[in-house]
């Protein structure tokens, strides 16, 4: 286990070395000390997440199933802190709820394939649900950007659980 932790903190560290070096060359960039904390704590905590959960598996799907969605995950966290700070609209802090049922699904299906296939489509829906249903008050073209990072993520989230279904053995 030490083994694993000392692995997954230095490939954290690692991924955040690329804030603290874009930091320096993207001239409206200003986080803090605490910015740059809470992005290494996230990067942490979603590999730990990954580590823990894949390790208890062998089977391809459900280890890739796992990798997307957490990455899936991460990006929407991450974008979400980076929107919510940069727009001054709290209501995009409502993204975060797809996280919510994320966590609430993956407790109450124990972790078991098929139960975190449902958990990954409820996900997708939600996130489009709330995209769609979601005031944008950026400029047309980042509007636009947005849409296509949201519709990515449903993307992402609807593979994940596909991958799940597989791993469960419902579609061979």
């Amino acid at each position: 286990m030490g083994t694993m932790v000392r692995n997954v903190a230095v490939g954290a560290l690692a991924v955040w070395m690329i804030p603290v070096v874009a930091a320096q060359f993207v001239p409206d960039w200003h986080w803090g000390v605490g910015g740059f904390a809470m992005a290494y704590l996230v990067f942490f905590t979603a590999g730990m997440v990954f580590a823990v959960i894949a390790r208890r598996m062998g089977e391809w799907t459900y280890k890739a199933g796992v990798g997307v969605a957490v990455f899936a995950g991460l990006g929407l966290a991450w974008s979400n802190m980076v929107q919510t700070a940069d727009s001054g609209h709290p209501e995009n802090l409502w993204f975060f709820s797809v996280l919510v049922v994320g966590l609430i699904g993956a407790a109450v299906a124990r972790l078991r394939a098929p139960g975190l296939a449902w958990t990954l489509f409820t996900m997708a829906a939600v996130m489009a649900g709330i995209s769609v249903v979601l005031p944008s008050w950026a400029p047309p073209e980042m509007a636009r950007r947005v849409a296509i990072g949201h519709a990515g993520l449903v993307v992402l989230f609807t593979a994940s659980g596909l991958l799940f279904r597989r791993a469960a053995g419902v579609v061979r």
